[in-house]
């Protein structure tokens, strides 16, 4: 939430204006204002705010499942180091899956069977094996999320 001192941290011109020729009752004005308006927006700033959390969870899980699809079908050789195992983004998983929380959990379920359905639908029109194979893959990855989600995480 924003006060006073955050208005005049951030847009110092703004801040000189109104502290310019100001006396302490204008001051303890321009606080109640800014009180006031923290109360209005209290809500519309959590929903904001969920709504921008559940979109870097989803961008961040399917960075993650993307590169342990690549590091199970890639044959690393003399590129180890280039991706990591699959153990550890399932462990890199599980770290991301701590950071839903119960206000946004029931929609980012929600948006995952829509993207679990994309993939089984991407991986029932193609013509190339290869990528019917990777649709696949990322399919049953996000299937194993999914179950994980519902039966084995505790939200907190």
């Amino acid at each position: 939430m924003s006060n006073i001192i955050d208005v005049i941290n951030t847009e110092e011109a703004i801040g000189a204006k109104m502290i310019e020729g100001s006396d302490i009752k204008k001051m303890a004005i321009f606080s109640g204002v800014s009180k006031q308006f923290n109360k209005i927006v209290k809500n519309d700033m959590e929903a904001h705010r969920n709504k921008y959390i559940k979109r870097q969870i989803l961008k961040k899980t399917d960075v993650i499942i993307t590169n342990k699809m690549y590091s199970m079908i890639k044959d690393q050789g003399n590129r180890n180091g280039i991706y990591k195992t699959v153990q550890e983004y399932d462990e890199d998983l599980r770290e991301l899956a701590k950071q839903i929380n119960i206000k946004i959990y029931d929609e980012i379920i929600s948006d995952l069977y829509m993207i679990h359905r994309e993939y089984i639908f991407d991986g029932s029109i193609t013509n190339s094996c290869y990528e019917a194979y990777l649709f696949g893959i990322m399919e049953t990855e996000y299937s194993k999320l999914i179950e994980y989600l519902e039966k084995d995480f505790i939200i907190s």
